[in-house]
């Protein structure tokens, strides 16, 4: 039988928040079933198959509960089954086909295909789910400008019509293209304020396909619509440099804080939630979150980066317990 772990929890309801966000005429309100805790599941670390997991930095779950990890310093992807078993890995250092350079980021479309953020080659790499290559996709900035500046490659998400962006850390924008992965148009430019990033690092799109970015120098979630438009930001309260961020199934949006080692819980309107910052599994806390995943089961999996580690818990919610 599982044990409910004594977390750190701060809960704001709409009662107690500052100042309300604002919302879009056009946006749809879902209903939040508004988490109250977590229940510890399972750490995954130490040896899958040839290497020790180091540094996981990529997360994703398919629809028969197989996850994915991006074992980034062993350059390789591992695939686990629902029991938390090897099933195979996919990598290994260099440039060419059926490689990669600290591979982060991990997205599965509709189509069930796995897009790779393979950052040492600045690059999108597509798998099946049985980690077979498909192919290999290089975003491009725009044709009319005359120096392509792509910088460090840093999220990556994929609407549901297929349309994959990517967030340019270096020059604090995303990448949009088009579902025949040519360049479609730039999202949010470098600065503070309305629309504008700071080093963007991880994305999450919702089932409404409003995008969340974790806008790291800015402090705060920055959150557009599915044509790019700016909305709002989330958190610019409570965040020093969120590097992770998910969107759950129920309209909660999750993010890590690098700077604060937390990890926070909104509602998509930008209503703090919950906080976790220690459990009795982890009493040092997080080091480094580089990703997190919400499963429809409600699991949510942290990668916690810094301990070489992936945390399991099962989320608990208010009138669940």
């Amino acid at each position: 039988m599982r044990a409910a772990v004594v977390i750190l929890i701060s809960c704001v309801f709409l009662s107690c928040a500052g100042s309300q966000p604002n919302l879009s005429r056009k946006e749809s309100v879902r209903p939040v079933k508004v988490p109250i805790g977590v229940t510890f599941e399972k750490e995954i670390s130490g040896r899958i198959l040839a290497y020790n997991l180091k540094r996981p930095s990529g997360l994703a779950i398919d629809a028969q509960g197989y996850l994915y990890i991006s074992d980034s310093d062993n350059h390789r992807i591992l695939k686990l089954d629902p029991e938390y078993r090897a099933v195979r890995d996919y990598g290994g250092y260099g440039g060419g086909v059926g490689s990669f350079i600290n591979p982060e980021d991990l997205i599965i479309d509709r189509g069930l295909n796995l897009y790779i953020l393979d950052t040492g080659n600045r690059r999108i790499v597509q798998l099946d789910v049985r980690l077979n290559y498909v192919d290999e996709i290089f975003p491009e900035d725009d044709p009319e400008e005359i120096i392509s500046n792509r910088g460090k490659l840093s999220g990556l998400q994929i609407s549901s019509l297929g349309e994959i962006t990517v967030s340019d850390y270096d020059n604090s924008r995303l990448i949009r293209m088009d579902n025949f992965n040519r360049f479609s148009r730039y999202v949010g430019d470098f600065g503070y304020g309305r629309g504008s990033l700071l080093n963007p690092e991880d994305m999450a799109i919702d089932i409404d396909g409003r995008i969340y970015v974790a806008d790291a120098g800015n402090g705060r979630i920055a959150v557009y619509d599915d044509y790019g438009n700016y909305l709002r930001q989330i958190g610019g309260d409570l965040l020093g440099r969120p590097s992770a961020v998910a969107a759950s199934p129920y309209g909660t949006i999750w993010t890590a804080d690098a700077e604060a080692q937390k990890l926070y819980a909104f509602s998509s309107e930008g209503i703090h939630l919950l906080t976790i910052e220690t459990t009795e599994q982890q009493p040092a806390g997080f080091s480094d979150i580089g990703a997190i995943a919400v499963s429809a089961d409600d699991k949510i999996y942290i990668a916690d980066s810094g301990h070489n580690r992936v945390m399991v818990y099962s989320i608990d919610y208010e009138g669940n317990r």
